[in-house]
């Protein structure tokens, strides 16, 4: 059992990780860290804040939630661009409410990308956690359960060796993580035995094909109920076999000050076999081959930020990272002092990761700029699809958005 106290979720300023924020000096928001179809011509969209309209349209009770939503701007044609992909907003009849940080990955088995809990708002104000998770089939959006875990910003992944999706969390005060599992019907779930290991929901996972297991990196040690010592401050590697969490030892490790659950991304990369982890405002790429760490060099690449969104697209072979929050100023952390940086502006660049190097894409069109955005790569259809996000500390939005290949 653990002896830290550790909310179920936690507003985008106190997520798992602990960030706290405040005004410096000069009046930004400083951050202190522990640590199937023909496409649609692209559209222009603006941002209004227009809560109660988003939420009659998604199904759900007019309740004004401080959020903003994405209207549709009358069509336009693409200018002509270079790239040979671009982004197309979609209007779906119903949507899920606006949120970010909710668990979000394709299931092939039942070709849907899946989306579930988020969070809305932040703090007192208006601040809501979703309980729902919904499934995008390429042109619909279908609410499938309203008895999700309620998690934000925590670790999941799709588990192809169980066909189901994960999400890591922590139920209570003084409680276990729980690993909770979508089958496509229901969720279940059972917390880690307090005679086992286990590690903490500060992190990243993704689905290792070479062990067929989940693999998560996390940025502290996690705890060890045999222990009577503290545990050291350093990185932890693990893998959950379906039942049981495993601590691994590779000879090297990525560093904590990578990132944490706010600002660390992490994707299977099948053209090299390796897992990616990459950390928004360190800069730091990362592979795992199955057993061991190595970190990757890059020339350029995103500008430090956090709570991007970042997947894997089969299409075009290569790791994309969409949008965050500007983050200048950083500070590494040590065992004693947290991490700092700076938020700005929100961001809507597009990245590609090729293997060896970051490329900036340049789309004609592009979404609003966000941080914490829900992002899957959809198998079936080809493309990516953009849901909502953050568009500061108490609005989000629900618009839907794919990118892919020119029609």
């Amino acid at each position: 059992m653990r002896l830290t106290y550790r909310p179920v979720s936690a507003p985008k300023d106190l997520r798992p990780g602990g960030t706290g924020v405040h005004l410096d000096p000069g009046g930004q928001a400083a951050v202190t860290a522990s640590a199937r179809g023909p496409r649609l011509r692209a559209r222009r969209t603006h941002l209004i804040g227009a809560a109660v309209a988003v939420v009659m349209a998604a199904g759900g009770p007019a309740t004004a939630l401080l959020t903003s939503a994405a209207a549709p701007s009358p069509s336009v044609t693409p200018a002509a661009s270079a790239a040979s992909d671009l982004w197309s907003q979609l209007h779906p009849a119903t949507a899920p409410l606006p949120r970010d940080s909710a668990a979000v990955a394709y299931d092939p088995s039942n070709h849907t990308v899946v989306v579930s809990a988020g969070e809305s708002g932040c703090g007192g104000l208006g601040r809501e956690v979703y309980t729902d998770t919904w499934t995008w089939n390429g042109s619909a959006w279908t609410q499938v359960s309203t008895q999700a875990p309620p998690t934000v910003g925590v670790p999941n992944a799709y588990d192809a060796a169980t066909g189901t999706f994960d999400a890591l969390w922590f139920p209570g005060c003084a409680d276990s993580p729980e690993m909770s599992e979508w089958n496509g019907q229901t969720w279940t779930g059972a917390q880690t035995a307090d005679t086992q290991p286990e590690p903490d929901t500060d992190g990243v996972m993704a689905y290792d094909p070479s062990s067929q297991t989940l693999i998560l990196w996390s940025p502290t040690a996690g705890s060890d109920p045999n222990s009577t010592s503290a545990p050291p401050y350093q990185s932890s590697t693990w893998n959950w076999d379906g039942t049981t969490w495993s601590l691994l030892s590779p000879s090297i490790s990525p560093p904590p000050s990578v990132g944490d659950s706010q600002d660390v991304q992490m994707v299977y990369d099948p053209a090299t076999s390796q897992i990616l982890l990459y950390g928004d405002h360190s800069q730091a790429m990362w592979a795992w081959n199955g057993s061991q760490w190595s970190e990757l060099s890059g020339s350029g690449g995103p500008s430090p930020r956090v709570g991007s969104s970042m997947v894997y697209d089969s299409a075009l072979s290569e790791a994309l990272l969409f949008g965050g929050d500007t983050a200048t100023a950083y500070t590494t952390a040590s065992a004693s002092q947290a991490e700092t940086y700076t938020l700005s502006a929100p961001l809507n660049d597009l990245w590609a990761w090729n293997g060896s190097a970051w490329q900036q894409l340049h789309p004609a069109t592009s979404p609003p700029a966000r941080f914490y955005a829900q992002m899957a790569y959809d198998g079936a259809d080809g493309q990516v699809v953009l849901f909502g996000g953050a568009v500061n500390d108490t609005a989000d939005i629900a618009d839907t958005w794919v990118y892919g290949p020119r029609s």
